[in-house]
């Protein structure tokens, strides 16, 4: 259980919060540790039982029968009937115990207590199914549980035959109190050694065993004086018995409820503060549509204690689809909600197979442009109530106004390096691309940079007009774009200057330069176009971006200029 998160919700009493941390503890097996403790408080006790018992003047008298019916008895209150207190466990082990100290030999009693705890901790396991078969730990635990026996036992053994009404009194008080404190003394010494009990803690818990051993106390006297006439009799305690079993075991009940809770409300605040942190991871990746559109898938499955969820977009972005612990269990019910969230527009929640699935838009607008979508969440054997849907209506909102901003960010990018007549890449993408490239361009993977200039084109413009121009240019970069796709990117500089960057070895740059510059040609009637060209070889022939364009541009130039020298001479022939 997460201490942490419940500070608020456990309880302010020292000995309630000591049940509340011991509760899941008490299924698990012994640490070493405290197998050793326990062993070492068993032998302890054996070493003082046994030779009392050896000892004992009284033992020719004991009653088998009786002896045996008060073990069983015994058992029964000391292991069957428990309420959890502290790390442990209170018992009405005086309703049996007063009447073994005085029917039977005392210094037997101690013996006879842990047989009694010993039986009654085996037939615990059996009715629980047998784990204490597999968990002896238990049975060397219920040894040292008798050390409050030794107290009571040792008094009445000092006492000797007693005889008045108020000596009686004394002797059975100072039993009871030496009890207490012997019990207290090996509580003491065993939590603290095993669990690091503070004192004080202990402390209070005993004193609510005590105040219980003393209510108990006169009703196993009671039964004392009514089993010396018959010895059947002590069978009275029973009844009692009985009631408080069953008061024992609504308790524990209650105890295991109120403990689930306190799960739940761990569980519940684990999941908003994991939900505020992809809040927050969402406000940081305000810039990458696909973390945010993840953050909020996941944080409306953790928020809804869902089993799995699913998010679709389409629209001014490339379509995208994410899904997180979809199985074959689960999946058709994602993909109803979808389907029908997607068609409708609307919110909708559907049960296929035993699992639930809540389904909600998830489209926005950006830039006059419109995003469709839809995203669901599934969870197995539970309808997702209405404050669950308003939850994830809330991190829908959130998120709309993230991912319009988001996709607005990317097209003003995508128009900042995109010519817009002929959507090529502009001067900045080229010098973009241009610097990651030849930063991993080697002399075996090289790459070959085009700088094309069209001949003729202001000739065109002029005589058909700008219209027809902006055509002819996107006419001739679709051809261009066609003719290094796979290849490489071409660009659009400005006016008529186009360029392309792809990868080519030297052998390669002469064909690649003719099929590109070919797609930049066009004739007419009253027109011819084509592309004078510079070329540059890289990393070879120029290591940074701006000598590379210098470069390529001179090139182009001179071709240009050797074009217009040699249409010039002939046309100065006669």
């Amino acid at each position: 259980m997460n201490q942490p998160a419940l500070d608020d919700a456990r309880s302010a009493s020292a000995v309630e919060r000591l049940l509340e941390e011991s509760w899941t503890m008490r299924s698990n097996r012994a640490a070493p540790r405290e197998l050793m403790v326990e062993a070492l408080a068993a032998a302890l006790f054996l070493g003082c039982a046994v030779p009392l018992a050896l000892a004992a003047d009284e033992a020719h008298s004991l009653n088998l029968a009786l002896a045996g019916v008060l073990v069983v008895l015994y058992a029964l209150a000391s292991r069957i009937i428990k309420f959890p207190i502290g790390a442990g466990y209170v018992v009405p082990s005086y309703l049996v115990l007063v009447p073994m100290l005085l029917l039977l030999p005392p210094g037997v009693v101690p013996l006879l207590t842990a047989a009694g705890l010993i039986l009654g901790t085996l037939g615990e396991g059996a009715v629980g199914g047998g784990p204490v078969r597999m968990r002896p730990e238990r049975v060397l635990s219920a040894i040292p549980d008798a050390w409050h026996s030794l107290g009571p036992a040792l008094v009445l053994l000092s006492a000797g035959t007693l005889h008045g009404g108020a000596s009686k009194a004394l002797v059975y008080i100072g039993a009871l109190v030496a009890g207490g404190l012997f019990d207290l003394a090996s509580s003491l010494a065993r939590e603290s050694a095993i669990r690091g009990v503070a004192s004080r803690v202990q402390l209070s818990v005993i004193a609510r065993v005590w105040l219980i051993d003393a209510c108990v106390a006169p009703v196993g006297l009671f039964v004392t004086y009514a089993a010396r006439e018959h010895a059947a009799r002590a069978l009275l305690i029973l009844p009692l018995g009985g009631a408080l079993l069953l008061l024992s075991k609504d308790r524990t009940a209650r105890i295991a409820q109120a403990q689930h809770r306190l799960e739940l409300i761990a569980h519940e605040r684990e999941r908003l503060q994991v939900a505020v942190r992809r809040l927050g991871e969402a406000l940081a990746a305000k810039l990458d549509l696909e973390m945010l559109t993840d953050i909020v898938l996941r944080g409306s499955i953790e928020a809804l204690d869902a089993d799995a969820g699913r998010l679709v977009l389409s629209g001014p972005i490339e379509p995208l689809a994410l899904d997180i612990g979809r199985s074959p269990q689960v999946a058709p019910s994602l993909l109803a909600a979808i389907e029908t969230t997607t068609a409708s527009v609307q919110p909708c929640q559907l049960q296929c197979g035993g699992v639930w699935a809540l389904a909600l838009p998830f489209g926005f607008s950006s830039e006059g442009q419109l995003a469709h979508g839809a995203l669901a969440v599934a969870r197995r054997g539970r309808e997702f109530r209405e404050d669950e849907q308003r939850v994830m209506e809330g991190l829908i909102a959130s998120a709309r106004q993230g991912a319009s901003d988001i996709v607005a960010h990317q097209l003003l990018r995508e128009q900042a390096i995109t010519d817009p007549l002929t959507g090529l890449g502009n001067r900045r993408k080229l010098t973009t691309d241009l610097e990651l490239e030849l930063a991993a361009a080697t002399p075996s993977k090289p790459l070959v940079l085009i700088l094309f200039d069209l001949d003729g084109f202001k000739s065109y413009n002029d005589t058909f007009g700008h219209p027809a121009g902006d055509a002819l240019l996107a006419r001739l970069a679709g051809k261009l774009a066609d003719e290094v796709a796979g290849r490489g990117t071409a660009y659009r500089l400005g006016g008529d200057e186009f360029c392309v960057l792809a990868g080519a070895s030297p052998s390669e740059v002469p064909a690649l330069v003719a099929v590109v510059a070919g797609a930049l040609e066009e004739r007419g009637d009253d027109f011819a176009l084509r592309a004078s060209y510079g070329s540059v070889l890289l990393p070879q022939e120029a290591s940074n971006p701006g000598h590379a364009l210098q470069l390529a541009d001179e090139r182009m130039y001179t071709v240009k200029r050797g074009r217009h020298r040699a249409r010039a001479n002939r046309d100065a022939s006669p």
